[in-house]
């Protein structure tokens, strides 16, 4: 994918006003722009306590002692970055799609936008684009920031700050999907790549209730607050018709044919509504949140109307 079809530059420049919400204060970390739950030197005011011997004069709140003839501290809130995790699925059933219905390209494209507004926030991105299993340590220099291991998985190293765009949106450029899935494997990769992770985002067709489940569960173990984007196509929201098809399985190659009848697509529909009702569930059970795109959708507006009105961005 050419990179300027990563993300439109007038797009990008709308995003750079957007942030990831979170509603969970950030521990403690790096200095950063996300409210911590522990009180220390920010501009924001927490509350006041009594004057105990150490504290900072500074900090006396010095018309309070006039009119009380008390001395009382004030507190602030510390101010820190948020730690993200992308997830990118790469599997073969993310190759699927015409044009700019590619779920796989789509994710790309949602990666890209919400990478923007992480990096423009000051808040810490390291991404995961993986298939299969992740096993062993990854190869290459230690000194480079993007890292290939030897099983069909790579990194982008954590990064912040504008000046990191590019480099995000080079390596996005590079992905290319193939394999099975393994979720669970690139979050225990994404986790040793970046210790102290915050917030997850995943992008993917979560075709594997059973990967997803144990992702959610591994997650909710390290208090990670996970969002599901789930990236459908059109064709798989509803198929393309009755008639005789052979069905390929994008990840196996195993081919099966079927009659789309009328009690067929019924049925189809009905197993969907299944898939994503257990999906729901899960993410009730792990306090996790899943937000459903159509690929045929337009990606301004997912970035600046879908994704806000589901509470993942906010200007």
């Amino acid at each position: 994918m050419p990179v300027e079809k990563i993300l439109d530059p007038a797009l990008a420049g709308r995003l750079e006003k957007y942030r990831l919400v979170r509603t969970r204060p950030v521990p403690d970390g790096y200095a950063g722009g996300r409210r911590s739950p522990r009180k220390g030197g920010a501009v924001e005011f927490a509350d006041y306590r009594e004057y105990a011997p150490g504290d900072e004069p500074r900090r006396v709140d010095w018309k309070a002692y006039a009119r009380l003839g008390r001395l009382y501290v004030k507190e602030y809130l510390d101010e820190k970055q948020d730690a993200v995790l992308f997830i990118i699925d790469t599997s073969a059933s993310m190759d699927w799609g015409l044009n700019d219905e590619h779920k796989g390209h789509n994710a790309l494209r949602l990666a890209a936008g919400l990478g923007t507004c992480v990096l423009a926030g000051s808040d810490r991105l390291a991404v995961v684009a993986g298939s299969g299993s992740a096993l062993g340590n990854a190869e290459g220099n230690p000194g480079q920031s993007v890292v290939q291991n030897r099983q069909s998985m790579r990194v982008l190293a954590p990064a912040s700050g504008r000046q990191s765009l590019p480099q995000l949106w080079q390596w996005l450029r590079e992905t290319v999907f193939t394999g099975g899935t393994d979720l669970p494997g690139c979050l225990r990769k994404g986790l040793q790549l970046q210790p102290g992770t915050t917030s997850l985002y995943v992008f993917s067709d979560l075709l594997d209730p059973t990967g997803v489940d144990d992702l959610l569960r591994l997650a909710a173990g390290q208090s990670v607050t996970v969002t599901l984007l789930h990236i459908l196509a059109p064709g798989e929201l509803e198929p393309p018709g009755e008639g005789e098809w052979t069905m390929v399985d994008a990840e196996t190659g195993e081919r099966v044919e079927v009659s789309l009848t009328p009690a067929a697509l019924a049925d189809y529909s009905a197993r969907l509504n299944n898939y994503i009702a257990s999906l729901e569930t899960s993410c009730r059970r792990w306090n996790a949140r899943r937000v459903q795109l159509n690929t045929a959708g337009v990606l301004a507006d997912m970035l600046l109307r879908e994704l806000p009105k589901a509470g993942v961005l906010r200007n």
